[in-house]
């Protein structure tokens, strides 16, 4: 990969809540911090605990992974299995332990079992979503995307390489087309396999690099592309999280250079949801769907100016200039709904 420059991310080896929110949560600056799990229950999920522990329980697992189409965010399977029967394949080295892959477990509803033990970093403001297990086989690549929230990304058992890229350079990162499914926003680059000729601007960016190990904790800012791959078998724990407040963490996203991330996201999910019948009436009362959308999303409840723009903004991009008249019929319009979730 021969990006314009590389930067190797900050290191700090002790971090009160106050610096990190003000230094690097709120400058959207990525972070690592070095043996942050080290007093929290949690650091001692290794794979044989968990075996010992949620061995039995049912976990939904990505098939494909190894596939060109996995590796730009476009396509895989999803299977049913145990925790159990995930880690014998993946340490058998099988074919199909070598194409699958454990994300997004919700500890909660996946984990019961760990929840006692599920103590979150103080850090945390205010959580968005999860916390959620993650468990890799070595040589895993994960797609280059973005999510909507910071994430702090918690290595508790093998190694893992990070490669991220600044939402300044979401012009340069080739998103995938509008309407594309998930919560995230996926690039269509392999950062392992460059095609520079497909994608010259590549070239431009800045990347941010680091290596994680056992007790690591890595703050990825919220829009900010990443790539992560598993160095090792491996264990790890996210959170999409942002600040404390009703409206802090929405009218910071929505000022540059975030907003034109912020923005083809949200654009993405009303072009995920513009070819339902339904559309009409979500247009009808747009103004509640988008509230609605942000408070479930990032639980804030933004002020009118905000709702304005965002209104103003939906409403160019479908090229009309005013929205049809609500012509009564049902307590709650059909959301803005994100469409394809078990996708990302």
């Amino acid at each position: 990969m021969e990006t314009k420059k590389s930067i190797t991310v900050s290191e700090i080896f002790y971090l009160d809540k106050l610096n990190f929110e003000e230094n690097y949560l709120r400058k959207n600056q990525p972070v690592v911090v070095r043996n942050g799990l080290a007093a929290l229950p949690c650091s001692k999920w290794t794979i044989d605990y968990l075996l010992e522990q949620v061995g039995t329980n049912k976990v939904t697992v990505r098939g494909r992974t190894n596939s060109k189409e996995y590796k730009v965010g476009k396509q895989y399977i999803i299977r049913d299995t145990t925790f159990k029967e995930y880690v014998l394949d993946m340490r058998s080295k099988n074919v199909r332990g070598g194409s699958s892959y454990m994300a997004v477990q919700n500890i909660r509803k996946t984990f019961p079992q760990l929840q006692d033990e599920c103590q979150l970093p103080e850090y945390i403001g205010k959580l968005h979503n999860g916390p959620f297990l993650w468990v890799a086989h070595e040589g895993h690549y994960e797609y280059c995307h973005y999510d909507p929230d910071a994430s702090l990304l918690m290595m508790i058992d093998g190694e893992k390489s990070v490669k991220m890229f600044s939402c300044a350079d979401h012009n340069n990162m080739y998103p995938n087309p509008l309407g594309s499914r998930g919560k995230t926003i996926q690039s269509q680059i392999d950062c392992d396999r460059v095609d520079f000729q497909k994608f010259p601007k590549f070239s431009k960016v800045t990347c941010y690099s680091c290596q994680l190990r056992p007790g690591d904790i890595l703050l990825i800012p919220a829009f900010w592309w990443h790539q992560v791959t598993s160095l090792t078998d491996s264990v790890s724990m996210n959170a999409f999280f942002g600040e404390s407040g009703t409206d802090r963490y929405i009218t910071r996203i929505m000022e540059e250079p975030v907003w034109i991330s912020f923005k083809y996201w949200l654009l993405n999910v009303v072009e995920q949801n513009r070819q339902f019948a339904s559309f009409e009436r979500t247009l009808q009362r747009l103004q509640l769907c988008v509230e609605n959308l942000l408070l479930k999303q990032f639980h804030e409840v933004a002020p009118q100016s905000i709702l304005d723009r965002l209104i103003q903004t939906i409403k160019e991009y479908l090229e009309i200039n005013s929205l049809p008249v609500f012509k009564g019929g049902g307590k709650n319009p059909p959301p803005l709904r994100i469409r394809g979730l078990r996708w990302r």
